[in-house]
């Protein structure tokens, strides 16, 4: 079972950014990705996206890259100003990291029985990079912790008897994040949502596929699985089969700490008949290595993630040396 409960900026990864996505440089880390989100707006413009996902079963971590407003982002001047919203099923905000006007600072505000308002010791820089962690833990009380490069900056906690529930839904508002009507710029990337599973100094490498390998079983082109569009697709008529394929993109930072696992992420839908499950394999060594499958829904694709924590070819511990060349898809 995958702690992944989210991966990804693209369009087909987060709702609101069509068009936004920029391969400007200092906007991304270019050993994790090829891209990142951009957005250009004045004090009072606001726009929004969100990423939704599964409830935890444990604590919801978000982690991402954020490059504050290239000017002004330390002067707060709207009463209005958020940076993000949490919401559980019932489209309840349950928490928030907000900017304030009164204290120029970004505040973790716990939303239970009562609001309850982090005090802070963070104020944003001026376009300068910075990793931001977001904890938020739900039971008979509301935590948030907001982290900045791994330092904890504020943290909030409400009693919660009347039982609002595990978050599903994160927004960013993007709302009057600097303290001027001249339009400035900022940065968003590297997207990760995690159950139970702290995302602070955790990264995550994004490789995309390359060309066909040992399967081609699948109707449809290794195309469709190159171009960000949910409309292209491959297809399967029969439990069982696969598609594997090689892969590009950044092979991740050079000086490597540890590597806590792989993933494969597919966007699948089951059709009317056929096969109803998916499955993400890896091929070490011409052996596949099978995930459990999964579910997916006929009304609409939905994200699907398959994670080894370990090395399946000996079960020992991943390294950027034995990393898989080949991984796949399989219907089942």
């Amino acid at each position: 079972m995958s702690y992944i409960l989210h991966l990804g900026h693209q369009p087909t990864d987060v709702s609101g950014i069509a068009g936004m996505l920029s391969t400007v440089a200092g906007g991304f880390d270019a050993n994790l990705d090829i891209n990142g989100v951009r957005f250009i707006g004045s004090r009072t413009y606001a726009a929004p996206f969100s990423v939704a996902f599964s409830p935890p079963v444990g604590d919801l971590w978000l982690g991402f890259r954020y490059v504050p407003p290239s000017a002004d982002s330390e002067n707060i001047t709207e009463a209005t100003a958020n940076f993000l919203d949490i919401y559980d099923a019932n489209l309840v905000r349950i928490a928030q990291v907000q900017p304030l006007s009164s204290t120029k600072r970004y505040h973790a505000i716990a939303r239970g029985d009562t609001t309850v308002q982090g005090g802070s010791s963070y104020t944003a820089s001026n376009g300068q990079p910075q990793w931001i962690d977001v904890r938020v833990s739900v039971g008979t009380s509301i935590t948030i912790d907001f982290y900045v490069d791994g330092v904890l900056q504020s943290s909030a906690t409400a009693a919660n008897t009347q039982g609002k529930g595990k978050p599903v839904q994160i927004v960013f508002a993007n709302t009057g994040l600097h303290g001027t009507s001249t339009t400035r710029t900022w940065y968003y990337a590297h997207f990760a949502v995690l159950d139970g599973v702290s995302t602070i100094g955790r990264r995550f490498v994004r490789r995309t596929p390359n060309a066909v390998a040992t399967f081609s079983q699948m109707a449809g082109s290794i195309d469709a699985l190159k171009d960000e569009d949910v409309g292209t697709r491959v297809s399967s008529n029969a439990a069982g089969q696969r598609l594997s394929f090689s892969l590009t993109g950044p092979t991740g930072p050079a000086a490597v700490a540890a590597v806590a696992g792989v993933h494969v992420k597919q966007i699948a839908q089951a059709g009317t008949v056929g096969p109803q499950a998916a499955a993400g394999f890896l091929r070490m060594g011409g052996v596949n290595h099978d995930a459990a499958p999964v579910t997916v829904p006929s009304l609409m694709p939905r994200s699907i993630y398959s994670t080894w924590a370990l090395n399946p070819a000996d079960s020992s511990a991943w390294t950027s040396l034995n990393l898989p060349a080949e991984v796949g898809v399989l219907s089942a």
